[in-house]
């Protein structure tokens, strides 16, 4: 009876669960939409003795009334557009073996201020983030290898972003339209940045640079390149692992806030090359 039960061939669909739609599918629980106008939404781990591994694509589309959800660690992935348009969702914590984000999952949720990436995850697709204009602070997973394409583009609050030193692609647009942005840090193992990816906005239909972007990275690399082809401030930093500092923003005006994000000699020593940089451009305007 038990083998049976949990067999391979197990397959129900559209099954309905306090506001959850799910189906179960070779061993495994996939919610694939829910009911009604929920405010806040609890997946279990189990559903019929099945774990619950996947939210699938459009689960959650344009569910304009849903302020928080609670994730399961066994969750591995979220398919495409599952939280698009989403546009009142607050905070999300993504669960630890989370393996996978679809397209635009996050694309829309004007209102989302507080999201955490887990370790797990090594790729963020395109148009993830895209729109979340209440982004304002994301560190990104240790070993996180590539950003897609507009993944933040027009997250017009986002001002901080940590990066690691294992991204090795930041796809076409992926901080375009980020105004606040000013500064980011991007290792040697970067060898490909796409079109507009970094300082780059636009007023109605005129595309503008973004003059106060910085570009923090190693001497020779695919950073400096991207700076130089696209006219930015770049600060050339060859010494100990930066990631030990935290943030790699290095803002206009520094608050105590800010301050408590950096730490070690090897901060300050940025920040004066940052510093001494805006004092030579300054100068030489």
């Amino acid at each position: 009876m038990l083998d049976k039960l949990f067999s391979d061939e197990t397959y129900v669909s559209g099954v309905e669960t306090e506001g959850l739609i799910y189906s179960i599918h070779d061993g495994e629980a996939v919610v694939t939409g829910f009911t009604g106008r929920p405010e806040y939404i609890d997946i279990p781990d189990f559903f019929s003795c099945y774990p619950v591994t996947e939210l699938r694509d459009n689960a959650f589309y344009n569910c304009e009334t849903l302020r928080g959800i609670d994730l399961p660690d066994t969750v591995a992935r979220i398919g495409h557009h599952c939280f698009y348009a989403c546009d009142r969702l607050e905070a999300v914590m993504l669960p630890d073996g989370l393996e996978e984000i679809g397209e635009g999952c996050f694309c829309g949720c004007v209102r989302l201020s507080d999201i955490s990436l887990p370790a797990s995850l090594d790729k963020l697709p395109d148009s993830c983030f895209r729109a979340c204009v209440s982004l304002a602070d994301v560190e990104l997973p240790q070993g996180l290898k590539s950003i897609g394409e507009l993944c933040f583009s027009d997250c017009e609050g986002l001002e901080r972003i940590s990066t690691g030193n294992e991204l090795s692609s930041i796809g076409g647009g992926a901080f375009y339209m980020c105004p606040r942005l000013e500064s980011i840090f991007i290792s040697s193992a970067c060898t490909y940045i796409g079109d507009q990816a970094l300082g780059y906005d636009c007023i109605g239909n005129k595309l503008i640079k973004n003059d106060s972007m910085v570009i923090l990275g190693v001497e020779g690399s695919a950073a400096e390149r991207y700076a130089s082809a696209n006219e930015l401030a770049f600060s050339c930093y060859n010494g100990d692992d930066i990631t030990s500092a935290g943030y790699f923003l290095v803002p206009k005006t520094l608050k105590k806030a800010d301050l408590a994000a950096f730490s070690g000699a090897a901060v300050f020593t940025v920040l004066i090359i940052v510093l001494l940089r805006r004092l030579f451009l300054q100068k030489k305007g």
